[in-house]
C-alpha cells in the first residue's frame, strides 16, 4: 500500500437524487466540493470533477450508504479500480454532534465523512459489491414485512370472525389452515350454510385439505354454527370483509412459502452451512448472512460479537473496573442469536435437550451465581464464536461430546 500522505480522500454523502462529495488531503484541508446526479451515466464526469481539485492519482473514497442509495456509485468505483471504504453513519452523526454548533448540510456531512475516512482509514471495511448478500438482505426484509402484514390481518380476522361464528375456535384446530381459509372464503356468513349438508361440506373440506378432513369434522362444524333464518345487512357486510381478509391471508401464506424457497436457494449459494446449528432454520440463516455479509470483514469472533451488540461495553474509570451490557450493535443480528440461544437451552416434547452442550454451559453459568439473563448472554457470546468459525471455514456444526 502507498504512503497515506500520497492519497486524497473523498467523502461522499449519498442521496436519492444526487451525491455530494468533499475532497481533502492528508492534513484535513478541504480541497473542493463536488455534486453529481445519482445516475451511472454521470459517474465518469464525477471522477473528472474530483481530479480537478488534486494532482494525485491515489484516491480513496468513503461512502456512507453502500447497500442502498450509494450502491450504484460504489459498484462503479470498485469496478474502476478505486479504493472504496464503507463509513458507518453513526460515526458521521457523532462527529456532527461533537461540533460546538452541530449544523447539518450535504457539504458538511460529506466533509465529515472524508475526515472519518482519513482518521479511520486502517479500520474502515472495504466495500463489498457481492450482490448475493444484498439479495439475501432484500428478500429477508421483504419476508419480514409480509410476516407483519400477515399478523395484522390475522388480528383483524380474529376480531371479525367471532361476530360471525362465536364458536369458531372449536371448528378448526388451526383457523388458518388451507381447509379453514377455504371455508371462511366460501362460507364467510353462517347463512351460507343453511342448505349445506354434512356430506357436501365434508366433500368441500376434503378437496381443500388433501383428503385429511373427516366427516365427523364436518358434523362438528355444522353443530357449532347457528344459521340465522335470514341474513342482515350487517352480517353480509362483515361476510364480505371476512372473505377478503381470508383471501389475503391465503395469498400471503403462498408468498411466504415461495420466499422461503428462494431464501433457501440463496443460502445454499452462499455456501454457509449455518442450518447445521441447532435452532437455525433457513430464515434465521438468511437473517444472519444478510447482517454479517462477508465474514472476512471481521478479523475475530470478538469483533463479530461487538458488531452484534453482544460483547459487554467497558465502563471503567480510575480504580473501578466495570462492564455493562451493550445496547448498540446490529439489533436484528442480536435478536437472531438471542432466539437461537433460547432454542438451544430448550427441550423437545419428550423432554430431551435440543442441544445438551449448550444447556450444560448455560446451567454451569447459573451455578456461577449469574442471573438467567447473564447466563443467556454468555451463551450468545459463545454462539458468536461458533457462528464465526462456521462462516469462516464454511463447515458444518458438529455436536461435541460432553465429558
Amino acid at each position: 500500500m502507498e504512503d497515506i500522505t500520497s492519497y486524497r480522500f473523498v467523502g461522499v454523502d449519498t442521496h436519492k437524487d444526487q451525491h455530494t462529495a468533499a475532497v481533502i488531503d492528508c492534513f484535513n484541508r478541504c480541497l473542493g466540493i463536488v455534486e453529481v446526479p445519482n445516475n451511472p451515466n454521470c459517474f465518469d464526469r464525477f471522477i473528472e470533477q474530483v481530479r480537478v481539485y488534486t494532482n494525485s492519482n491515489s484516491l480513496a473514497f468513503g461512502l456512507e450508504d453502500t447497500g442502498g442509495l450509494g450502491r450504484s456509485l460504489a459498484c462503479f468505483l470498485t469496478t474502476s479500480g478505486m479504493l472504496v471504504k464503507e463509513v458507518n453513519p453513526t460515526l458521521t452523526e457523532r462527529r456532527r454532534k461533537a461540533r460546538p454548533h452541530p449544523e447539518k448540510s450535504d457539504p458538511k456531512d460529506a466533509l465529515a465523512i472524508a475526515k472519518i475516512l482519513l482518521s479511520e482509514f486502517e479500520t474502515l471495511p472495504d466495500v463489498s459489491t457481492n450482490d448475493l448478500y444484498v439479495a439475501i438482505r432484500d428478500l429477508s426484509l421483504h419476508r419480514d414485512s409480509l410476516v407483519k402484514e400477515q399478523t395484522r390481518l390475522k388480528n383483524r380476522f380474529h376480531s371479525l370472525v367471532r361476530e360471525q361464528y362465536p364458536m369458531y375456535e372449536s371448528m378448526f384446530k388451526d383457523p388458518f389452515s388451507k381447509a379453514a381459509l377455504a371455508f371462511w372464503q366460501r362460507f364467510s356468513s353462517p347463512s351460507a350454510l343453511r342448505y349445506i349438508g354434512v356430506k357436501r361440506l365434508a366433500s368441500f373440506l376434503r378437496k381443500h385439505s388433501n383428503n385429511t378432513v373427516s366427516t365427523k369434522k364436518a358434523e362438528k362444524i355444522l353443530k357449532a354454527t347457528f344459521p340465522p333464518p335470514s341474513s342482515s345487512l350487517l352480517q353480509e357486510t362483515r361476510a364480505s370483509i371476512l372473505r377478503e381478509i381470508a383471501l389475503r391471508i391465503s395469498a400471503t401464506q403462498n408468498d411466504l412459502e415461495r420466499i422461503s424457497t428462494q431464501l433457501g436457494n440463496l443460502v445454499a449459494v452462499s455456501e454457509y452451512k449455518l442450518t447445521s446449528l441447532t435452532g437455525v432454520d433457513t430464515v434465521t440463516s438468511a437473517k444472519i448472512i444478510s447482517n454479517v455479509g462477508n465474514i472476512n470483514r471481521f478479523s475475530s469472533a470478538s469483533k463479530l460479537a461487538k458488531f452484534a451488540g453482544i460483547a459487554p461495553c467497558d465502563k471503567s474509570s480510575g480504580r473501578k473496573q466495570r462492564h455493562k451490557k451493550s445496547n448498540r450493535g446490529r439489533r436484528q443480528l442480536n435478536s437472531a442469536i438471542y432466539h437461537i440461544a433460547l432454542c438451544q437451552i430448550g427441550r423437545d416434547r419428550s423432554g430431551k435437550p435440543k442441544n445438551p452442550v449448550a444447556l450444560t454451559y448455560y446451567q454451569r453459568k447459573l451455578a456461577e451465581d449469574k442471573s438467567r439473563k447473564e447466563a443467556l448472554t454468555c451463551l450468545m457470546r459463545r454462539l458468536c464464536d461458533i457462528i464465526f468459525r462456521l462462516m469462516k471455514d464454511g463447515s458444518e456444526y458438529v455436536m461435541p461430546e460432553i465429558s
